[in-house]
């Protein structure tokens, strides 16, 4: 499984308006056991300035995820990713892809 690191920036602040700094982290931290993480390069800065998808967050998501060879995006804006050449799919979506 790879993340992006604007995904850990995004889970930490939900995180943290539940629960502490420390905890939040402790969180982060357990999690980054189990995945790898993404590079954000000067090339997907530069792919995701250019891109079509209208919200950079999303460009940037999109181009670490071809760039680290990614064979599907999971995300709760599926809409924000029409023109992807990766499916994409919600989480629910992927989970139940997992069970049949």
């Amino acid at each position: 499984m790879v993340v992006s690191p604007i995904s850990f920036a995004i889970v930490n602040y939900f995180l943290t308006k539940y629960e502490s700094n420390q905890i939040a982290r402790e969180k982060l931290r357990k999690f980054k056991i189990l995945c790898e993480v993404c590079a954000l390069n000067d090339q997907s800065i530069e792919k995701g300035l250019n891109s079509s998808i209208k919200d950079f967050e999303d460009a940037l998501q999109y181009h670490g995820a071809t760039q680290s060879e990614c064979d599907i995006i999971i995300t709760r804006k599926g809409k924000d990713f029409k023109q992807s050449l990766l499916p994409v799919m919600s989480a629910n979506e992927f989970l139940q892809s997992l069970t049949v």
